[in-house]
């Protein structure tokens, strides 16, 4: 599913030229806490309920004030790459471009948990989704759940858990991945086949790691086969004593 299915085409923008009030009323009367600054369907900044509650001059211009470095996203990129985005920024939001730089709409966090609930429901599962709804299972009765409807799909998949010590968390996490998929099924006992799972499962890694470098954690993990490829999703905590850090989900994927 790619970010245009998904994004909202109907954005609040304002001048760069509108005043610091007329910023603030659009504010107040849309319910949002930031407005993108726009000139000729180009992005020139954004600018934030945060920017503005110390200017105490509302006649002062919106450029003066705006954040003219904006992360924004094309409309034909998938909404995995948006999620990764959003998280990697621990952004809300971003605006949404077309191939030629024009703003085209706005995708958000709550779009995104939409798309995946939207497309269980109406369309087939892909790997990649099936193994975050596996992942992120915490009790055994919905785990049964989940794994009887992807299997349903014709899918192949294992589900495992581990935990290490920052050090040895890479090592542990690509083992137990790799004994789970032979043991159920999902890859066979050759070169190419566990070097996919390890490939899938330094995707998410790195994922995981750029968001809590030096740190070791607790995860369970869901592989799934399927469509020609292979998704791994990792879910749990990171922490010092492994229980209280916060929750974190990636996905990794790799051609099998």
């Amino acid at each position: 599913m790619l970010v245009k299915e998904l994004m909202s085409s109907t954005i609040i923008t304002v001048s760069p030229e509108a005043t610091v009030g007329e910023a603030e009323r659009l504010m107040s009367v849309n319910s949002i806490g930031k407005i993108v600054v726009e000139e000729d369907k180009k992005v020139l900044g954004i600018v934030t309920d945060g920017d503005l509650v110390n200017q105490h001059n509302l006649n002062i211009r919106i450029k003066e004030v705006m954040e003219a470095e904006v992360i924004t996203i094309n409309e034909n990129k998938s909404i995995q790459e948006a999620a990764q985005l959003l998280s990697d920024n621990q952004i809300s939001g971003v605006p949404v471009l077309n191939d030629e730089g024009e703003l085209v709409g706005i995708i958000t966090s709550s779009d995104i948990v939409s798309g995946y609930v939207k497309e269980e429901r109406t369309a087939k599962l892909s790997p990649e989704s099936s193994a975050i709804y596996l992942s992120m299972t915490r009790s055994r009765e919905y785990e049964n759940y989940w794994l009887d409807k992807i299997k349903g799909y014709g899918y192949r998949v294992a589900i495992t858990q581990t935990g290490a010590n920052a050090e040895n968390l890479p090592i542990k996490l690509r083992e137990s991945t790799t004994v789970a998929a032979i043991a159920r099924g999902v890859i066979k006992e050759n070169l190419r086949e566990k070097m996919a799972v390890s490939n899938a499962v330094k995707d998410a890694y790195t994922q995981l790691n750029l968001v809590n470098p030096g740190l070791g954690g607790g995860f369970k993990v869901a592989i799934v086969r399927g469509e020609g490829r292979l998704a791994v999703a990792v879910f749990g905590k990171f922490g010092h004593a492994l229980v209280d850090g916060p929750e974190q989900l990636s996905v990794g994927m790799s051609v099998i």
